[in-house]
């Protein structure tokens, strides 16, 4: 079977809602990253969440002067953008075709007036509870305490600066990792939660950025990252703690493919809440200290639909000093009760 290797990537910075790039449109987003591109695929597909519609993947190609390639915008909420890589990768195996795959988020274009809403992620008589007491619930039911939370979400912000990103293109830089410790312990829990941990240190800050990779068998292009994509997984699970979806989603990937997780050389979660990271290590056996070596949304924001592709990078940066074989899972929770997760592979 032909290879799907990854042949390009790129992102924007990761700006809290409001600020660097508050300006900027899911579509002028996710163009900025198209352009870092070297050759028009023929196909496009971007996840986004908030956005206007329109097909955005659509728009943006167009605007990056792709007029001949067909584009798709999907929604799988946080996991949009890993769905889309995923979906990507078979797609190029199917028929033989380049095609960019990410995702793109605009929260400030989309809320201007910063009054957010969230929309609902199940039908009546299914839970469905607000994301963040949702972690604080989550939190319960684990044993995770705030002092932990917050100690991973300092880990995050120090792995964040210590490794700024290769990938960014356009004007603007990163404004999320700093030094957290001064505020550990100092702030407020963010819900009415009876038993409430989460902070705004340990819950990850609404962003605006994209981010894509450019895929193609291994065959059409001769110039490629040494990343082959070997395939993914988008699960169901609890609506209630929709902050373990990913753990299901990496055990039926691995079990798929007859691995273990200890033979993975890399793991990247998306970092939504610490809690969420946590707990899913929990589930799994793995220690939180050895995922997300280069941190992750604690420390430069959630821009949800384009998150999992910008955790995917920096699971590439790191199989690019990995021995050839290694194993790399990149995975989502998703709101509603879902998990998704990509596997690569160093070649």
């Amino acid at each position: 079977m032909t290879r799907i290797v990854v042949t390009a990537g790129a992102r924007t910075a990761v700006t809290g809602w409001h600020r660097g790039q508050a300006d900027l449109t899911d579509d002028q987003l996710a163009a900025t990253v198209f352009a870092a591109m070297p050759v028009q695929p023929e196909v496009i597909m971007i996840g986004n969440t908030v956005g206007p519609g329109g097909n955005i993947a659509r728009i943006a190609g167009l605007a990056a002067g792709w007029e001949t390639a067909g584009a798709v915008t999907l929604d799988a909420q946080c996991g949009s953008s890993l769905v889309a890589i995923g979906q990507a990768a078979a797609h190029a195996q199917l028929t033989g075709q380049t095609v960019v795959a990410g995702g793109t988020e605009s929260p400030s274009t989309a809320w201007p007036d910063t009054q957010r809403t969230q929309t609902a992620f199940t039908p009546a008589g299914f839970a469905d509870p607000d994301m963040t007491t949702a972690a604080d619930e989550l939190a319960v039911t684990c044993g995770l305490t705030r002092q932990a939370q917050e100690a991973y979400a300092r880990q995050s912000h120090n792995r964040a600066m210590a490794h700024p990103s290769a990938w960014i293109v356009g004007q603007h830089r990163d404004d999320g990792p700093r030094d957290i410790q001064k505020l550990l312990g100092r702030l407020d829990t963010v819900t009415d939660h009876p038993q409430a941990t989460v902070t705004a240190l340990s819950a990850a800050r609404i962003a605006d950025a994209a981010a894509a990779v450019q895929l193609a068998p291994e065959t059409v292009l001769q110039d490629h990252l040494g990343v082959e994509v070997v395939d993914y997984r988008l699960v169901g699970a609890d609506p209630a703690l929709p902050g373990l979806g990913a753990a299901p989603a990496i055990e039926t990937l691995l079990a798929a493919h007859e691995l273990a997780i200890q033979q993975l050389g890399v793991l990247d979660i998306v970092e939504a809440y610490a809690a969420q990271v946590l707990a899913v290590c929990q589930r799994l056996g793995v220690d939180p200290s050895t995922v997300n070596q280069r941190g992750g949304a604690l420390a430069h924001g959630h821009p949800w639909a384009a998150s999992g592709a910008i955790a995917l990078l920096t699971t590439l940066e790191q199989l690019h000093t990995s021995p050839s074989g290694t194993f790399a899972v990149t995975a989502a929770a998703i709101a509603g009760g879902m998990g998704v997760a990509v596997l690569t592979r160093k070649l």
